[in-house]
């Protein structure tokens, strides 16, 4: 099982890695943020608030990075703020309200989703990054499949656009 997992998640990171001009104009519009007086917001709830534990916490984490939820409240933003919204399916309906709300107040904003769907997200977000996990990556007995990998890939991806954002952020000092 596990030589299955490990070979069906490497093709899911070669499928993500080569999406480099996406990931490149997302992390330009995150950079944004990074540039000037911004403020880079992440959201990420359930397994992908990983994301959010990296971005924050992690050892590479970006300055001027911060939650988008402060006590159970979106923080207030402005137009320089750019936020990344991470979401096991574009469906999701916290991930939408938030979209929403931003869409609205004109918050330029990228999406990571492991599953896209039919949700309206893709009108709503500057940027979709679609992970293409349809289902987990092991087959059981049963004819079950195991080993979602969400947030695992949501890191990877996260981590590519942090690296993308450094190297455009350096090329500028």
């Amino acid at each position: 099982m596990l030589k299955i997992f490990t070979t069906q998640l490497a093709g899911l990171f070669q499928s993500i890695a080569t999406k480099e001009e996406l990931l490149e104009d997302a992390a330009r519009l995150l950079s944004q943020a990074l540039i000037g007086e911004g403020t880079l917001y992440i959201y990420g709830d359930d397994e992908m608030a990983t994301v959010v534990v990296e971005a924050l916490y992690g050892q590479d984490r970006l300055d001027q990075t911060a939650s988008l939820i402060v006590n159970d409240s979106m923080a207030e933003l402005d137009s320089v703020d750019r936020v990344l919204l991470v979401a096991r399916k574009a469906s999701d309906e916290r991930v939408l309200d938030y979209a929403q709300k931003l869409y609205d107040q004109q918050i330029p904003f990228v999406c990571i989703v492991a599953e896209e769907d039919s949700a309206p997200l893709g009108t709503l977000a500057d940027i979709v990054i679609d992970l293409g996990v349809r289902n987990g990556l092991v087959p059981t007995d049963t004819g079950e499949r195991v080993g979602y990998p969400a947030s695992i890939t949501a890191l990877y991806c996260y981590f590519a656009l942090a690296l993308l954002m450094r190297e455009m952020l350096e090329e500028l000092e």
